[in-house]
């Protein structure tokens, strides 16, 4: 079937009609176009009201910004390349938030004005490769920091425990500085507290003079059943009872009252 020359309104056919070019100055509308198509060239804009398939490579080189006003989806994930930034917040080049790598490291900067919040039901820090935590934040849970996978400092629900050797320059209790004392393991068989002034035990002031780090509301060192007093001065009133047998390596000079109603020997 050949035309030579169509006026009026135009074809009116029920068949297909095959052509080889088909030129127009005006505008050309179809229901459907069905490829393939080697080369579609678009001088202008071109609207598309459904859906995009693309089964090839989309590329980019001529494309410098992608508008889109919902949402974008990348079934393969997402790419970028080293030096390359993810910026979330306020405008391009600067960002609030960052997401860097660079030949090196990974990099997350919050250069907001507000904090950067990791929110969630438990938070682990491990170490790639590997089952070694370094932290585990454990909702409604406990704390833990680790030493090559093993736990060396949690918190539970009264306070907090350290496992090994717990160092620092100085201690405060109450407001007072508790300075030049050092807990550790000094031995197979021994552990203790090294310090270089008064420590007291279980004691709410030192009022004795002589009895250096221990004050009226303990009133003595008690070993076993016994109790020793390493000093030649007794200040204040004690009390030695029928439970209790008592050695004391004299002379002792006694300033108060000693009340002993067990057994009491003065060396």
């Amino acid at each position: 079937m050949a035309f030579t020359k169509v006026v009026g309104a135009g074809i009116h056919t029920l068949s297909n009609i095959t052509s080889h070019n088909v030129h127009s100055s005006g505008i050309i509308t179809a229901t459907r176009f069905d490829g393939p198509f080697t080369n579609l060239n678009v001088t202008g804009v071109t609207t598309f009201s459904g859906d995009v398939s693309i089964g090839g490579t989309l590329t980019y080189e001529d494309v410098t910004n992608i508008d889109s006003v919902g949402l974008v989806t990348a079934r393969e994930g997402i790419f970028i390349p080293d030096t390359k930034k993810i910026e979330l917040g306020n405008a391009a080049g600067n960002a609030d938030l960052e997401i860097v790598h660079d030949t090196n490291n990974s990099v997350i900067r919050d250069k907001g004005t507000g904090s950067l919040t990791l929110s969630a039901s438990g938070i682990n820090f491990l170490r790639y490769g590997t089952a070694d935590y370094y932290a585990r934040f454990i909702g409604g849970g406990k704390v833990d920091l680790r030493y090559n996978g093993d736990i060396k400092f949690e918190t539970t629900n009264t306070g907090a425990v350290v496992t090994g050797i717990l160092t620092a320059t100085s201690f405060s209790g109450d407001g007072s500085a508790l300075s030049g004392i050092t807990a550790g393991y000094w031995g197979q068989d021994s552990v203790g507290v090294t310090t270089n002034t008064s420590a007291g035990i279980n004691t709410s002031t030192i009022n004795d003079s002589d009895l250096v780090g221990v004050g009226n509301s303990f009133q003595g060192l008690y070993i076993s059943n016994g109790m020793m007093i390493m000093d030649n001065k007794l200040s204040g009133n004690h009390y030695i009872g029928t439970a209790f047998n008592g050695l004391m390596a004299g002379p002792v000079t006694v300033e108060g009252t000693l009340t002993v109603e067990g057994n009491y020997v003065v060396v």
